[in-house]
């Protein structure tokens, strides 16, 4: 099972058109996954979570969406120059050993020129020092709005990078 992960908690944001742009290409090649924004996760459940405050509610979203998990897809936004506070919190706050041996793939999404690059290599960091194996393929997505028209991704090359990534995660 493939976990997709919205990175971000800020509503309406362009990242989830991205992870919706992810989803149906998983769906046309019948492949099995399940997704979740961190927009859907209360707020006080991570942050109580990362100092020690048990909660059922967060522990069940964690056994279903990362421990439950063969693979994990993280579309991260750029947020001053790397990657969302509610992303490393959530991180921080799960199971020491949850994201071990975990194969992840890494989407950066930006309005500006770089992608979300910085943001993905310092993410890259963290997941190794978790001992998470990260895809060496990451798609750093420019410039979001010129690929957005009605909450869809027209972009054709854009469409082509996802669904490379998504290919390449696959027999990953």
């Amino acid at each position: 099972m493939i976990t997709l992960l919205n990175a971000t908690n800020r509503p309406d944001n362009r990242t989830s058109i991205v992870s919706k742009t992810y989803e149906q290409f998983l769906i046309n090649i019948n492949i099995p996954f399940q997704s979740i924004s961190l927009e859907d996760i209360d707020g006080n459940l991570i942050l109580d979570q990362s100092i020690g405050i048990k909660h059922n509610e967060f522990e069940k979203i964690v056994d279903k969406y990362i421990v439950n998990a063969q693979k994990i897809m993280i579309i991260a936004p750029e947020y001053n120059g790397s990657i969302p506070g509610v992303l490393k919190l959530f991180i921080d706050a799960l199971p020491h050993k949850a994201l071990e041996n975990k194969k992840i793939a890494l989407t950066g999404v930006a309005t500006g020129r770089g992608g979300n690059l910085r943001g993905i290599d310092h993410l890259t960091g963290i997941l190794h020092y978790l001992n998470a194996n990260v895809m060496p393929y990451k798609l750093p997505i420019s410039l979001i709005l010129q690929h957005i028209q009605e909450n869809k991704i027209v972009s054709e090359p854009l469409l082509n990078d996802i669904q490379k990534q998504i290919k390449l995660f696959i027999s990953y």
